[in-house]
């Protein structure tokens, strides 16, 4: 089977798939897409999809969830299509007579234009023949394989937007309330990234630490206190987080009283 490719989509994530597969040597025919950063060349702007009808064509959609369906069956029968949607199974092609679906999503964060996908875990699902196309991708672009039931990929995406989007709000907020203190600098993301690293060496339970952690309910206490004063705005979901915590503490051996003290003073900011 020939790797020659091409890419619906002309975005971050399109241009940062296209450019790592041609720097594992890949042959790139061109993107199709409504609108182009400038710095693609004019000769890899396909016009039209009749440009596609090329034998063992594999044929990338990275597009929004809501366009994937519809752009699909445009496409000419007989290519191997995959598209790019964390939330979508590869039924959601609905391509003539396709020679294989499947579905492959980076787990990782694409802030920018042809950005390097090496080394980085992929989810993937597909039919018999679009499943190891996807193999075969993640083969070469040096990443891990992660299998996917198609049921469950709504709910894996949560949990891959949980692992990027919302860790950098999460951030965000932290580093808001500390310019409340005073404090203009990346203590934020030192502090972020340190738990990292501890999570990855100790794992989850071992790296937790703090008042939570501690059974040291008069500290959580005034902690909860200044943010209802300061940015109540944000108490909810502080509070949910604290549960979580809590839970994680609970299993690391915290005695039932505290536990139950800490419980009851997350509940009256509730």
């Amino acid at each position: 089977m020939k790797n020659h490719f091409i890419v619906c989509g002309a975005g971050r994530v399109g241009t940062s798939l296209a450019s790592s597969l041609k720097s594992k040597s890949w042959e790139f025919l061109g993107y199709y897409s409504t609108s182009y950063p400038e710095f693609i060349e004019k000769d890899k702007r396909l016009k039209s999809l009749r440009d596609l009808e090329i034998k063992e064509l594999i044929v990338f959609l990275a597009l929004p969830d809501k366009e994937i369906e519809n752009l699909s069956r445009e496409l000419p029968p007989s290519l191997i299509i995959g598209h790019m949607s964390g939330s979508l199974d590869h039924k959601t092609i609905k391509a003539p007579e396709p020679s294989g679906r499947f579905s492959i999503h980076p787990l990782r964060s694409i802030p920018d234009y042809n950005m390097d996908l090496t080394g980085t875990y992929w989810g993937i699902e597909g039919d018999e023949v679009g499943i190891k196309v996807a193999e075969r991708t993640v083969r070469v672009l040096d990443g891990k394989t992660l299998y996917i039931d198609s049921k469950m990929k709504p709910l894996y995406h949560m949990a891959s937007i949980i692992s990027t989007n919302l860790l950098s709000s999460l951030l965000y907020l932290a580093n808001n309330l500390f310019n409340e203190c005073g404090i203009n600098s990346s203590v934020a993301t030192f502090m972020g990234e340190d738990t990292l690293k501890n999570i990855k060496n100790l794992g989850y339970l071992n790296s937790i630490t703090g008042p939570v952690e501690r059974g040291d309910y008069n500290t959580l206490d005034r902690n909860l206190k200044a943010l209802k004063k300061h940015a109540s705005e944000f108490l909810p979901v502080v509070n949910e987080l604290l549960k979580i915590n809590l839970d994680l503490a609970k299993k690391k051996g915290l005695k039932k009283e505290d536990a139950d003290r800490i419980h009851s003073i997350i509940s009256t900011y509730s």
